[in-house]
This record gives structure tokens, sequence and C-alpha cells, in this order.
């Protein structure tokens, strides 16, 4: 099979080693995307990364995945995905009562971590990255998807390459035809 006269598409494709290459990298992409937000979801934030501080609250404005926290001094926390925490920042007007609240947050002012005054943990640092993972659920479902569909893509066409007699003239046009020569 893997001669030196070998070519991966039968003489089907226009440009085959492009082709085939073209494909094999792609398959090796997506499959480094998907790693890597897969492993974003479960890195691990420490409490060294994070600043204490203790402060209430009085006001909050939400923006698409972020809510919005003001501090009595003029700073702003927030909370990253607020709506993925099963609800429980469905109403955020019950943080701006006057209590006090000890967060760690990050240095780019997200909170890591929250607890109340009786020491009742809002946020943990395991909830705000199950958070995240949550949020994060679609994108690796759909990049997953995709990648199944370049392989079977790849699949097929190494396939009907084989003995494009068998199979029918409009999928051995939809894998090999031109762009031209497609819509045409």
């Amino acid at each position: 099979m893997f001669n030196i006269d070998w070519e991966p598409f039968n003489g089907m494709a226009h440009r085959p080693w492009l082709m085939f290459f073209g494909l094999i990298l792609c398959i090796i992409a997506w499959v480094a995307v998907l790693f890597l937000c897969v492993f974003a979801g479960y890195n691990i934030s420490s409490e060294n990364e994070t600043t204490l501080v203790e402060t209430s609250f009085i006001a909050y404005e939400t923006s698409k995945n972020e809510l919005h926290l003001s501090a009595p001094t003029g700073e702003t926390y927030i909370i990253n995905f607020y709506n993925y925490y099963n609800g429980y920042f469905d109403n955020p007007a019950f943080l701006c009562d006057g209590d006090t609240y000890t967060i760690w947050i990050s240095n780019a002012g997200y909170i890591r971590s929250m607890t109340n005054s009786i020491g009742k943990h809002i946020i943990t640092f395991e909830s705000e990255r199950e958070a995240y993972r949550n949020s994060q659920r679609i994108a690796v479902v759909l990049m997953a998807l995709i990648l199944l569909l370049i392989i079977t893509y790849f699949v097929l066409a190494l396939v009907v390459s084989k003995n494009s007699e068998w199979y029918p003239a409009w999928l051995v046009k939809l894998l090999f035809a031109k762009a031209s020569d497609f819509w045409s």
C-alpha cells in the first residue's frame, strides 16, 4: 500500500498531498485545542495568586457573563460566569445588603472565593472552577463534533478514492471537485 508511488487519494484529488497533510494537521490542531480547553477548565488557581479583601458591596451591575460588584471604597470586583452557579446569583441584590464579605481576588479583580460574615462559603475555588467548566461545555462539545466531522471526511475521502466507481457521483464530486467545478 505505501510504496514510492503511493498517493493518498488515488489520483482523485487535485492536490493530494496538500489535502492529506492539511487534514492530518487539522485533526492534530483540533485535538490540541480541545485538550487545552479541557486543561484550562481544570487549571487550579491557588491562594498564592490572589489577595484577601474584606469588604461590603453597595451596588451591582451585570454584563454578559460577569457580575460587577462595587465596594464603598470605589473598587469593583467581578464574579465571572455568575449565571453558572446553579441559580445562586439570579438575584444579586442580596449581596448589597450591607453584609461584610471576605473575598479572595485575582490580580485582574475577579473573585475566586467569597465567604459571608458568618463564615458561609458563597464561592469556593472549586465552585469557581466548576462554573468556568460549565460555561465552556458548549465550546468543547462543538469542537469535539467538528473534530468528528473532520475525521469522518478524511476517512470517507480515503475510502471513496480507492473505489470511486462504487459510490454515487455526487459524493465523489462533493469530496474531490474544485470549487469552480462544484458550483457549475
